[in-house]
């Protein structure tokens, strides 16, 4: 719980400056991937969620891994992203950084031609396979434009 608080409130605190902010959500690797775009570059970030239940009377604290770490660019229209960077692989006895890339496309702002309103995002992975997501995209310049 406490590292689930500490998440939330890393996120709320990147948000302030950033003019658009995606959380999605990747169920093959129980993973979140958060984003936060300045202008058109920005920053993104993940971290898996892992827990144990090894037996009904044992409780094992959850624990949050900071796997992912790269760049992202959205297009002026604010209707795609592309993003690449680093995704850190944990064997038994060595660590491997391999390729992560993405795009995610925002289909209500492609549909309106409005790229101030709050969208929902799918995103596409390739990291050593393809994996998809599922998020939520929230656009703060429109906020402070007001």
């Amino acid at each position: 719980m406490k590292s689930l608080m500490v998440t939330i409130l890393l996120f709320l605190s990147v948000n302030v400056n950033a003019q658009q902010s995606d959380v999605m959500y990747v169920p093959n690797q129980n993973a979140l991937v958060c984003s936060y775009n300045f202008r058109q570059i920005g920053l993104y970030t993940g971290g898996s969620y892992m827990t144990t239940i090894p037996h009904a009377f044992i409780y094992t604290t959850p624990r949050v891994v900071v796997n992912r770490l790269g760049l992202t660019y959205v297009n002026k229209k604010n209707t795609y992203s592309i993003m690449g960077g680093g995704f850190l692989k944990n064997n038994i006895t060595t660590t491997e950084i391999v390729p992560d890339l993405w795009l995610k496309i925002f289909p209500i702002r492609m549909m309106t031609k409005e790229k101030s309103f709050m969208d929902f995002a799918i995103g596409l992975n390739y990291s050593e396979g393809f994996r998809y997501g599922i998020g939520l995209s929230i656009p703060f310049s429109s906020i402070y434009n007001r």
